[in-house]
């Protein structure tokens, strides 16, 4: 595959008895707390309906759709503002306070209003638990397309830790499978490992991110995944972890007494357990699900395929582009990339 010899990714792969020495993991090393993967990533009462609502967010709502949502309760979603361009927030905001003005309405003539929306009677302030979410299907699908890309150095760290195979959706939802994706909390790579994890998992000494690097990242996050397991003894606890820390979840396990995941997100009101840390583990059970049956959700992706490519000084995006047969504008789509500035180091990913 043409991937395969691109400048900076000869190291991701194992080959030869390193090769030998995977299929011989496989035989070997128990899947940590797996005998059958339909029955270890099971779904908590109460969270169907959220894994139903981030499955229509990877594959049915996009970039110009923002669906209003419930911030306590995920997956409770009261509407869905469609064809949103660059400056209307405005409208957004309308709708927000429509939607807020409607349950208000409701909560005064219904003491139940809480049954009736499934929501906690102490938090019904309207429109403090509205959030919206914009629609993730392209991105998604670039994700889906670059996880065939990465899959061998993901599935060989993750059978190397004798871990369950479905952990690779757990990268579409850290970076949708973007070795050069950073976030705002310092977080980077395809698995989005934080500075803590790194210098506890990797070799940090070296002046190059090391997480940056999908095989040597995948190995980390393979080992931290099966630590977690290990302390938790329940993937649900162990991928929320992930997340939100070990110490937090330790929290809210203590807090609610309980180990069911389920529970913990209609009880815990700890610090930082907010949208994103309740949605976390029905994000991973929608994006399995969606990776498991990729035809039936894309199947305009049947034959696409992706590259990456590392910049090199003199490097522009209209070169890149051109080199490879592709649009600047699929560039800039493709890799989040809003100034045409690119700069020698950085990994772009090109859909084909």
């Amino acid at each position: 595959m043409a991937w395969f010899a691109r400048r900076g990714l000869g190291g991701w792969w194992w080959g030869g008895r390193a090769a030998a020495v995977a299929s011989l993991v496989v035989i070997l090393t128990p899947r940590v707390g797996v005998a059958n993967e339909s029955t270890v990533f099971t779904t908590p009462a109460g969270m169907a309906a959220a894994v139903r609502f981030w499955v229509d967010t990877f594959t049915h709502y996009g970039r110009t759709d923002i669906v209003i949502v419930d911030r306590v309760e995920p997956g409770l979603v009261y509407e869905v503002v469609r064809d949103v361009g660059p400056g209307d927030d405005r409208r957004v905001g309308e709708r927000l306070g429509v939607v807020a003005d409607r349950l208000t309405a409701v909560a005064l003539r219904r003491p139940d209003a809480h049954l009736l929306f499934g929501v906690q009677p102490a938090n019904v302030e309207p429109l403090g638990r509205l959030r919206v979410q914009r629609g993730l299907r392209e991105t998604f699908a670039q994700g889906l397309v670059a996880e065939r890309l990465f899959r061998p150095a993901v599935h060989r760290a993750l059978t190397d830790a004798g871990l369950p195979l479905d952990l690779a959706a757990l990268p579409l939802v850290e970076s949708a499978y973007h070795p050069g994706r950073t976030s705002h909390a310092g977080a980077s790579g395809i698995w989005q490992l934080t500075p803590e994890v790194a210098e506890r998992y990797l070799d940090v000494a070296s002046k190059t991110d090391v997480r940056r690097d999908p095989f040597r990242a995948s190995l980390a996050a393979a080992r931290y995944l099966r630590d977690l397991y290990e302390q938790f003894e329940s993937w649900p606890l162990a991928i929320s972890a992930y997340n939100h820390g070990p110490t937090g979840i330790e929290r809210a396990r203590e807090t609610t007494g309980s180990d069911d995941l389920g529970e913990i997100v209609r009880r815990y009101d700890g610090p930082g357990f907010g949208f994103a840390s309740r949605s976390y583990y029905a994000e991973f059970l929608a994006a399995r699900q969606v990776m498991g049956n990729v035809p039936a959700y894309f199947p305009e992706l049947t034959r696409a395929r992706m590259v990456s490519y590392r910049v090199k000084r003199g490097d522009t995006l209209e070169r890149v582009a051109k080199r490879h047969g592709v649009t600047i504008p699929s560039l800039r789509v493709t890799n989040g990339i809003r100034s045409a500035m690119i700069r020698p180091g950085q990994v772009l990913l090109i859909r084909l």
